[in-house]
Order: structure tokens, then sequence, then C-alpha cells
């Protein structure tokens, strides 16, 4: 019998925190428990149906087979056109754009391409699982913190006392999944002068781009003079066209860091769903994702209502994505006691703050991924259990 069937890098990548979320919700679902979800963090709309006839034209011309390790040329081209005109940054579709199969691939193979053993790589706190990717590559990271006070931007004071010389990239994820934080001009162009002064590799992950709120505009960092050479920008359709399942994403990045990247890329999964990429054809530059948005926006700002009515909940007003991060009502510190026990005792799924890192202790993540109503049903439950 082998001593030991794990490899030893697996040891410090722990088990997703929301996963655990998610099993929970089934097992009492399938008691009969009736289960408000507000963990979820995708949106519950159908697909738009001019992008599913993409797949189902593909499926007809009998589009099935591999495509190039860099995604099919249309959609490479489209997304081109898209980068140039909507965020200002030019590239090269033949040999600087990739598609992936989802956004989050395109995290992993970045790090994969970039990052090794003895590097270290500076990632927000609170964030999304990054880490666990980061410690797969053989990297180490290292947090630096979001400030609730100017409504979870990067704090640059943060940052500096985080680099050292074994930083190689700083990760920046705006729209911010779990604050619903976006990034403003002021603070992108402290970012960017950070970023030149240490000489950093920068991952600029952009897919809650679409959505934002109260006439936000969107910084694509590597928009930003002196950053295109350093900045792989990650972006994709899961989050903006309701393509969760489809697992279509992509990132953009100058041909030499685009060259270690897809050397990654090409054993791993080959290339996304030729189908998948014929219907992100359709979607792209399509305006689809706008009555989404209107339908988050009134959901986001429904969800700011019913926090300020708990006491001792606060909230900065998410101002992009489909998320809140409000801390922990009067009376209690320990997020992860307080959701599992909101969960079993009334129904309500959110996630406790400190699966996203230190700096989430004692929050929790609401996601707005569910209508008005059962987003009133959820919180009617949780005051009432209060």
């Amino acid at each position: 019998m082998l001593d030991q069937l794990g490899a030893d890098r697996m040891a410090n990548v722990p088990f997703s925190g929301i996963r655990e979320i998610f099993e929970e919700c089934d097992r009492l679902e399938d008691q009969g428990t009736d289960i408000v979800h507000l963990e979820i963090g995708r949106p519950d709309f159908d697909t738009p149906s001019p992008i599913k006839q993409g797949a189902i034209d593909a499926l007809d011309r009998g589009d099935v087979h591999y495509t190039s390790n860099y995604g099919i040329q249309p959609l490479r081209e489209e997304l081109a056109t898209k980068l140039e005109e909507e965020n200002d940054i030019r590239y090269d579709p033949d040999d600087e754009i990739v598609v992936t199969c989802g956004a989050t691939e395109a995290v992993f193979v970045t790090l994969l391409g970039i990052v090794e053993a003895g590097d270290e790589v500076l990632v927000p706190d609170p964030s999304w699982t990054y880490s666990a990717g980061i410690q797969l590559a053989g990297a180490e990271p290292v947090t630096y913190e979001l400030d609730p006070q100017t409504g979870f931007q990067p704090d640059i004071d943060s940052l500096r006392e985080a680099v050292s010389p074994e930083t190689k990239l700083l990760i920046v994820n705006s729209p911010n999944n779990p604050t619903g934080g976006v990034l403003d001009e002021a603070h992108a162009t402290e970012i960017r002068d950070f970023a030149v002064d240490n000489n950093l590799l920068v991952l600029s992950d952009e897919i809650y781009e679409k959505i934002l709120y109260d006439d936000k505009t969107h910084q694509s960092l590597a928009a930003l003079n002196a950053m295109r050479d350093r900045t792989v920008t990650i972006n994709g359709f899961s989050k903006a066209y309701s393509m969760t399942g489809w697992r279509l994403g992509y990132l953009a990045a100058p041909a030499e860091l685009v060259d270690p990247i897809i050397r990654a890329r090409q054993y791993t999964s080959t290339c996304a769903s030729s189908i998948s990429q014929h219907a992100g054809v359709r979607a792209v530059g399509s305006g689809l994702h706008e009555p989404m948005v209107e339908a988050f926006e009134r959901r986001r700002n429904r969800v700011s209502e019913r926090i300020e009515r708990i006491p001792g909940m606060t909230c900065p007003n998410p101002t992009g994505a489909f998320y809140a991060f409000p801390t922990l009502p009067e009376g209690y510190t320990d997020d992860r006691e307080f959701v599992f026990s909101l969960l079993r005792e009334s129904g309500v799924a959110l996630v406790p703050g400190s699966v996203f890192g230190d700096a989430g202790k004692g929050r929790l993540r609401i996601a707005y991924s569910n209508s008005v109503e059962r987003i009133d049903e959820a919180f009617d439950r949780l005051e009432h259990w209060l």
C-alpha cells in the first residue's frame, strides 16, 4: 500500500468554502427544506436566445472539432475589436488573445506560465480564490488590503508593506468579488505607478466589467501608460451574458507574455468548446447583457435597503458585480457559525466572509443573483431569526 497518495503541493490547498455551503444546501433541500439562495456567484437568468442560436448554428454546420489552442479566429477578431473600442487596448488577434475554458482557466494558466517557486504574488484581501492557483503554481500568495472606508479600493500603503524583492505579480480584480467594489481612476493610477516602480507584472481580472451601477466606469489597467506590456487582462462570458455553464473566457496580453501562458494552456484543456466559442461570437458587442444589469441594479438597491434595517449591519454600497459584503449584525462575531446556523434554522444561504481571506472575518457575502421577491423573503427570514 502506498503511504501517501496525494502530492505534497496539495497539502496547503483547501477545499472551497463556498462548495461547503452548496453541499449543505443540497443536504437540506433533499430533506424538503426551502432554501433561499444568496450564495451562488452566478446570474440566475437564461442565456440570451441569440447566443444560444450561435451554438445551434455551429452544431448544424458541424463545427464540433478541436480548435486552435488560441481559439477560433472569428472570436479572437471580435475580442480584439471589443478590447480596442471598449477598453482602449490594441491586441493582435493572432498571437495576443487566447480563448479559454472560462476565466478560471485563464487565471490558472497565467499563473502556471508566469510564476514559480520562490516568487511572491500580491493578492487582494478579501478576494476570490486566487491563492490556491498561486500555491499550485509553486509560488507564495501575499495579501494586501482593500479598504472598506473607500468602497474597498486597494490600500496603497498596504501594497507597499507587502511588496518584496521576491514579488513578481500583482493581482487586481475590478469590479470585485466579493465586495462589489469598483476600481476608480485615482486608485488605478496609483496601482499603475506602484507596478511600474516595483517592476511587477499584473493580472487584471475584469470578469465583472459590464456589471456596473451608478454611472460607474470600468478602468482597464492595461490601457494606462506603461501598463500594456506588463499586464495580462482576463475576462469572460459567464457573468455578463449568463453563460456560466458554457465555460468560455479569454485573456489578452503582449505576445511575449502569451508565449509561456499558451505553452501551459496546450497541456490543460487544449481548447475551449468549439460550440461555446461560436456562441461567444454572437455575444461580443451585442448589448445582450444590458437587461440583466438593469435587473441586478434593482436587486442591489433592495439588498442595500434591507441591510440598513438590521442593527449593526453596515456595508459600502456595491457599485459593480452582484455582491454585497456587509458586516455581521450586532452581537455576532463568528461569520462561519452565523452562516451555518442561519442556513440550518431559517433556510437562507449566504457565504462566510472569512472564505475570502482574513479581511472577510466578521462579514458576509450576499449574492443578489436571485429575484427581488426571494431577496425580500431571505431578509424577512433573517430578521425573524435574529
